[in-house]
């Protein structure tokens, strides 16, 4: 047993409207479903300990049966979701294993995430207690009004887009959410290293992948299906355990 090993928590209890076409995380990437990529991204590592969907209910069957198909190393809990992404999260952290010194938060959404993107971000919460993944934002960026017209430049100076794994202490980002909730503050936690943030919690930055996509639309589909021709086949296994 890794005594500084951590625990995977994918939030998968999304509707996923803007993507359209049904269940985004059941979708055929080069015959391996978005779920199955994203989970396998993690369970060859040693320093992973266990993973945990976090989902509704009514997919347990289906998702416990797509993830059957990837052999055993991992084991693999389901955990029922809430209404938001920041429930679903605490629900998987109150879920996690207390044996887990660390927990890494990864958008279930996010199949191609390279491993040095998440070697990076472990290394960085070992070292530092917290490590998230960001890349420059490149974009030229406009401030809009009301009436649709642009009123001003955004300087891109010091402006990053956060990815995922978001990496953490374990018990400090349990510890930080109940105290958020207990606050009333948990609405509008898009990512949890806001939850770190308004805990008053340093986290460090490593670097991010422009490969490390999220699907949110249809086109973000075909940008993925491009990239998984050119990254290696899974070789990654699960055991699939009941809660």
């Amino acid at each position: 047993m890794i005594d500084d090993g951590f625990s995977v928590i994918f939030p998968a209890a999304g509707t996923g409207s803007r993507f359209g076409l049904g269940d985004k995380l059941m979708t055929d990437i080069g015959g391996t479903t978005v779920l199955q990529r994203s989970v396998a991204l993690f369970t060859g590592r040693a320093d992973v300990l266990e993973l945990l969907v976090v989902t509704a209910p009514e997919r347990f069957d289906t998702y416990r049966k797509l993830l059957a198909n990837i052999p055993a190393g991992k084991p693999l809990r389901l955990v029922p979701g809430g209404t938001a992404r920041w429930e679903s999260v605490l629900h998987g952290l109150r879920a996690a294993s207390r044996t887990s010194k660390y927990v890494a938060i990864h958008d279930a959404a996010r199949p191609l995430t390279p491993a040095a993107v998440i070697d990076a971000a472990f290394a960085a919460t070992r070292l530092m207690g917290a490590g998230v993944p960001v890349v420059a934002e490149p974009a030229t960026l406009k401030r809009v009004n009301d009436s649709s017209h642009i009123v001003g430049t955004i300087s891109r100076m010091g402006i990053f887009q956060a990815q995922t794994p978001q990496c953490f202490g374990r018990q400090t980002l349990l510890t930080a959410y109940e105290q958020l909730l207990n606050a009333g503050r948990l609405q509008d936690i898009t990512d949890d290293a806001t939850v770190y943030e308004l805990a008053g919690l340093p986290v460090a930055a490593t670097p991010g992948s422009p490969m490390n996509i999220k699907l949110t639309t249809p086109e973000d589909l075909l940008l993925a299906e491009a990239l998984a021709r050119v990254t290696q086949p899974l070789t990654a296994s699960l055991e699939i355990h009941h809660l």
